[in-house]
């Protein structure tokens, strides 16, 4: 990221993501005061692990998470706005059935139709798209520290699948129209990590050919596997698993070096600035990070939304540990 062409093209991805995150805010409005079934589904008929306490399957101890729609009121459906629809024409408070198929068999269960209030709406897509945003202001200025330090390459590479994962969420539920980018940018979301992790590190081993081409080649292929099943549920719930689950894993040895590099902080953070960033890392990103791990090894049964309550700590607190620290002269790459 050290030549002009570079610096356009980061300026231009950062761009791009703006866009889309734009475009899902505005998705997401329509959410507001909408009748719903107390639980979301997204266009491959899955219900996501996202929900908030109260929703359907949540009240009485049984969530839905990772079950998949196949009927409304003995109504076949063959997409998620069906279900959306056959709910919606029940007044709010009125019971609607609901065939789902799960890893035990088929099963019907009867919910009240809700209404989705502006708490809710706040406390799901107003959390996704403050956390991206943060993410995506985070990518921007490590992108223009690059010719800095790899690490702020490894800042600003996560920064942007994160940012691309929070927005592409607030649409997930509906209409679904960015459904396949969310499965990328999820793919992406280990080998991100790797990269942020390698940076804080080995910035040798990060800066050494074929390391950072190897483990973007991997998840490239895990998002072309994943992007084959995104609308195969069974299968899609398999990948989407895998894929929290190998998240995780470098967020947890990096807040471990994080830790461990206190007395020899990076040259681009400083000690201040290092201590900034394990806090953050803490809070923003190992919860998150746990919240997702779990959810992934438990095959969804943790809602996963809840990662956004905090996420957005991680790239302030980046953000905040960048500003202090002085400007270091370009390196090599």
């Amino acid at each position: 990221m050290h030549s002009p062409r570079n610096r356009l093209l980061a300026r231009g991805t950062s761009a791009v993501l703006l866009v889309i995150g734009a475009l899902a805010l505005v998705h997401s409005l329509g959410w507001r005061g909408a009748r719903f079934p107390g639980f979301f589904v997204m266009p491959n008929r899955v219900v996501p692990s996202a929900a908030l306490p109260g929703w359907s399957g949540v009240a009485d101890g049984r969530p839905l998470y990772q079950n998949i729609l196949l009927a409304v009121d003995d109504v076949p459906i063959a997409a998620a706005e069906d279900g959306y629809r056959r709910a919606a024409a029940h007044a709010a408070g009125e019971p609607a059935a609901y065939l789902f198929a799960r890893a035990g068999g088929v099963e019907t269960r009867t919910f009240a139709t809700r209404i989705l209030g502006n708490g809710e709406y706040l406390a799901i897509f107003g959390a996704y798209a403050f956390t991206a945003l943060a993410y995506l202001l985070l990518a921007a200025v490590a992108s223009e520290r690059a010719a800095e330090g790899e690490l702020h390459r490894g800042l600003a590479a996560f920064a942007w699948v994160s940012a691309a994962f929070g927005f592409t969420g607030m649409d997930l539920y509906g209409p679904g129209t960015l459904f396949r980018l969310h499965v990328l940018s999820e793919a992406l979301l280990p080998a991100a990590a790797t990269h942020l992790l390698l940076a804080c590190w080995d910035r040798r081993l990060a800066r050494r050919a074929g390391v950072l081409p190897l483990v973007y080649s991997l998840a490239l292929a895990l998002a072309a596997v994943y992007e084959f099943f995104a609308y195969e549920p069974g299968a899609y719930s398999a990948m989407h698993n895998l894929s929290q689950a190998l998240a995780g894993i470098p967020v947890l040895v990096l807040v471990a070096r994080l830790a461990l590099a206190t007395d020899q902080p990076p040259p681009e953070l400083g000690q201040a600035g290092l201590r900034r960033m394990l806090a953050g890392t803490l809070v923003g990103l190992v919860i998150p990070a746990i919240v997702l791990a779990v959810s992934g090894a438990t095959g969804g049964r943790i809602p996963v939304n809840a990662s956004a309550w905090v996420g957005f700590l991680f790239p302030l607190a980046c953000l905040s540990a960048l500003r202090q620290a002085p400007a270091s002269p370009p390196r090599a790459a």
